[in-house]
């Protein structure tokens, strides 16, 4: 990173990602909801009074407010600060680790749709297909420029394609025949959607990543919840929640793991 535009940019990187977060907290709230994302402006969700900007300030606002509402005094959750925090501190590492670059752009953009994905699946157990639909297609769209991909435009949408039908097809049926032999159904559609949308920005080597990540760490959590919580293995745990930090990971570090590990075994290659 040139000595020139830092450490100014790293700053704007932040504040960007920063006010991107307090978009995603727009998002999450209204997605699951059906409302527009434009309009109208900030609003209370408890009063529905209007938020003025200057209590909108990421972060700041919410620590001035005491994580109250300036109107109705209602609780602002902790959720809305970390959000905005979260969004500042991806874009800031992504930047510092690729700097002005393809690289860059391609893992903000989808890291900032996976927090969104997280959140809506942690409040509502929903992944909603404004954000995996349209994720799906910019993934494949931005294929020839991904470099996450492998080197070359032919290839790069090979991998892209692949990897999105393996991702849904493969978390497709691996839900159906959970569902035939539990008699319960083991994820809905937008897992499904999800796991499409991953596969066009990471591959198929990138998919296996997520799915075996996400799958060996919600195992862990799903276990640990019997006793400490009282629930049962056919109690639906958020698994979105589990699959975006891992989608992040395949992005940026699978399919060099999957590949070390293919060669760890002896296997030759490692698939686009």
């Amino acid at each position: 990173m040139s000595l020139l535009i830092e450490p100014a940019a790293s700053w704007f990187m932040a504040l960007l990602g920063l006010v991107l977060g307090s978009f995603l907290n727009v998002c999450i709230h209204r997605l699951p909801l059906g409302k527009s994302v434009v309009w109208p402006g900030s609003e209370c969700p408890a009063c529905g009074a209007r938020i003025l900007w200057f209590q909108n300030i990421p972060v700041v606002s919410w620590l001035a407010l005491r994580g109250r509402c300036a109107s109705c005094a209602s609780r602002i959750p902790f959720r809305y600060p970390l959000v905005e925090a979260l969004g500042g501190g991806i874009l800031l590492a992504l930047w510092n680790a690729y700097g002005a670059s393809a690289e860059f752009a391609i893992a903000g953009l989808f890291a900032l749709a996976l927090v969104v994905l997280f959140f809506t699946d942690w409040d509502h157990q929903l992944l909603p297909d404004a954000v995996t639909l349209p994720g799906l297609l910019v993934g494949m769209g931005v294929a020839p420029l991904n470099p996450f991909l492998g080197e070359g435009i032919w290839p790069r949408l090979f991998a892209a394609g692949t990897g999105a039908v393996l991702g849904a097809g493969l978390l497709w049926s691996i839900g159906a025949v959970y569902s035939r032999i539990r008699g319960v159904e083991a994820m809905g559609l937008g897992d499904v959607k999800m796991m499409g949308m991953v596969g066009s920005f990471s591959g198929a080597l990138g998919v296996l990543f997520t799915l075996f990540s996400a799958s060996l760490v919600g195992a862990v959590v799903g276990l640990a919840l019997i006793p400490l919580r009282g629930k049962s293995m056919k109690d639906a745990l958020p698994f979105g929640c589990f699959l975006a930090p891992a989608a992040l990971a395949a992005l940026l570090v699978g399919r060099q793991a999957v590949q070390g590990y293919l060669h760890l075994v002896g296997i030759a290659g490692g698939g686009p």
